[in-house]
């Protein structure tokens, strides 16, 4: 056995509670060191998303959001007043004045990109949505420094840390949905921040820290509201676990069923802290506390989501989804058996297919509930109540997309548990073929542009209303296979514009679907036309097709750039490990 093998060994075999802080305790350099190896793994992995972004507004949802961001900034009001995509992505408000849909932190958070672009071509538009297509980057890389420190947590080395880190950011379905104008990679970077902030908070016997731990599970409510449902669970790392609970964790395997008894010692643990949290002052009414400022955290950020609703629509509780699926016709509730299906096992949206390292998490939950059973308890009522809430949904799919995109805010959270599969020598064999498939799934999903999948099948705009198991007829990730290969035959002689605007040397903005006098049938021939639909996805790629007078940025200075974002990253994260292994 190799040596640093051994070594990590016997640091994780030598865990206890408080383990990782004092193994990271040892002096203050060896915590700069992890300092800089955390802020070079963001620089590293934003520049390899940055990279491989399409470099553009790939969905109308995104559009509509821009929009707001962009008339925020201009004319002081988040309206939506783009002549395009305005007649069927937004809803009549206030004043008369047309507001879109969604909630506001994804609009607020890409201001400063926004800001930079309008600050730096003005009137030009099209650097602007260049810089808007990357707010998801930001925050997808932004994980990754977040799971480095929760795994430092749990004891791991900082080798496999890093190691695990990078796993989780290029092998899941993070990375393509880190480089969309979707949302999600940022609903993710909330929810793994609360829970890790939730953590130190325990750890620390912290009340600030709770406090700002319920602040980013706020920001998830201003997103959705439904994530509210989810508050709860996420706050359940605040709570601190006794040394007798861990003994019941790591005690001989039960007679039941493993899960059974989890879910018992889990339920005696919970009333056994309220109990002792009503005798009198201890740490389980501090840890009750904590609970509670979470919650009333998560509270500031409800009440700050029905006013944006009353600033748009003169009403706390309008938010204009309702109203905006009556317009639309369709249903906002489904089949669920065919949603929990579609989600879990569908040849085209099961989130197995799409991210199958989440098969390591699921293997090692229960060796992750030794170290941080109340970690395990989130993950775990977190992802029931949202894959059942989802599953309720008529758009489980969250289409127009790729993958299981609702389903993104659990990868982060069970890639906490992916390193605790690896307990023996079939596991490992099986770790490596996991983390090789994700590697080449996301390989495939940032190849060519995803919307060409839906035009080929000359789908109408609502189809997972039409028919709940379409996923189970038809499958995006099978399709790309063949669409990633079509990309060596070029584009076809047939086309005659890059995209498919009334304004043919318009890059960036979403790609609008065929006018209403084409036949949704002849979706595929339409198709043909725009060169978009058979060109490599990434911007680098696809911007070197275009004469220069049409290209939104100057793509070599930007490579050079971004190149050396991720070059810095990968050396500061080297420089750290360096350091800290002579320190030890």
């Amino acid at each position: 056995m190799r040596t640093a093998e051994l070594e990590d060994r016997t640091q994780e075999s030598t865990y206890t509670p408080e383990a990782g802080s004092l193994l990271r305790s040892n002096s203050s350099s060896n915590f700069c060191n992890h300092k800089w190896i955390a802020f070079g793994l963001f620089l590293l992995v934003l520049g390899v998303y940055i990279l491989t972004s399409p470099g553009r507004i790939d969905i109308v949802d995104g559009q509509a959001r821009f929009d707001v961001t962009y008339n925020w900034l201009v004319n002081g009001r988040p309206e939506v007043r783009d002549s395009w995509i305005g007649p069927f992505m937004s809803i009549s408000g206030r004043d008369g004045l047309h507001y879109s849909y969604y909630g506001a932190p994804a609009s607020v958070f890409a201001m400063p990109l926004v800001g930079m672009g309008l600050l730096t071509s003005a009137p030009a538009i099209q650097p602007s949505q260049f810089l808007f297509s990357l707010t998801s980057s930001l925050f997808g890389a932004a994980i990754a420094p977040i799971l480095f420190l929760f795994y430092l947590e749990f004891g791991l080395t900082t080798r496999k840390a890093m190691a695990w880190t990078l796993v989780s950011s290029f092998a899941t379905y993070l990375w393509p949905i880190s480089n969309s104008t979707f949302d999600n990679a940022q609903h993710a970077f909330f929810a793994i921040t609360a829970l890790y902030l939730g953590l130190v908070s325990a750890r620390r016997k912290s009340a600030a820290y709770a406090i700002v731990a319920g602040s980013m599970a706020g920001v998830l409510v201003l997103y959705q509201e439904y994530f509210l449902l989810l508050a709860p669970a996420l706050a359940l790392p605040v709570l601190s676990w006794s040394e007798e609970d861990a003994e019941l964790a790591t005690s001989p395997k039960p007679t039941t069923h493993r899960l059974v008894w989890t879910a018992k010692r889990l339920w005696q643990q919970a009333t056994n802290l309220i109990r002792e949290a009503w005798n009198g002052p201890g740490e389980a009414r501090s840890s009750c506390t904590r609970y509670g400022l979470f919650l009333t955290a998560v509270g500031v950020g409800l009440i700050l989501s029905l006013a944006y609703n009353d600033l748009r629509f003169g009403s706390w509780f309008e938010d204009g989804k309702i109203r905006f699926a009556a317009q639309r016709n369709y249903p906002l509730f489904g089949n669920p058996v065919a949603g929990f299906l579609t989600l879990l096992v569908s040849p085209g949206k099961s989130i197995f297919l799409y991210s199958p390292v989440l098969l390591l998490g699921i293997l090692g939950i229960f060796r992750l509930g030794r170290r941080a059973p109340s970690v395990v308890a989130a993950i775990s009522l977190t992802s029931l109540i949202l894959v059942l809430f989802i599953s309720c949904i008529s758009f489980a799919g969250g289409d127009w997309c790729w993958g299981p995109r609702y389903l993104t805010l659990l990868l982060p959270l069970w890639s906490l548990a992916s390193p605790f599969a690896i307990s023996s020598g079939w596991k490992r064999g099986t770790a490596v073929v996991l983390i090789s498939l994700g590697f080449l799934i996301q390989g495939l999903a940032l190849s060519v542009e995803n919307q060409r999948f839906f035009f080929e099948r000359s789908v109408n705009d609502f189809f997972w209303a039409e028919d709940p198991w379409f996923y189970f007829k038809h499958s995006a990730l099978a399709a790309r296979v063949g669409e990633a290969a079509s990309l060596r035959d070029g584009v076809p002689a047939s086309t005659r514009w890059f995209t498919s605007l009334p304004v043919p040397n318009y890059t960036t903005y979403t790609v609008l679907g065929p006018p209403t006098n084409v036949p949704r049938s002849l979706a595929p021939v339409w198709m043909r036309n725009y060169q978009i639909f058979f060109l490599p996805r990434p911007w680098p790629l696809w911007m070197s097709w275009l004469p220069s007078e049409e290209r939104p940025i100057d793509p070599g200075r930007w490579l050079v750039g971004v190149l050396g974002v991720a070059l810095l990253g990968a050396g500061l994260s080297y420089k750290g490990y360096q350091e800290g292994k002579a320190n030890e």
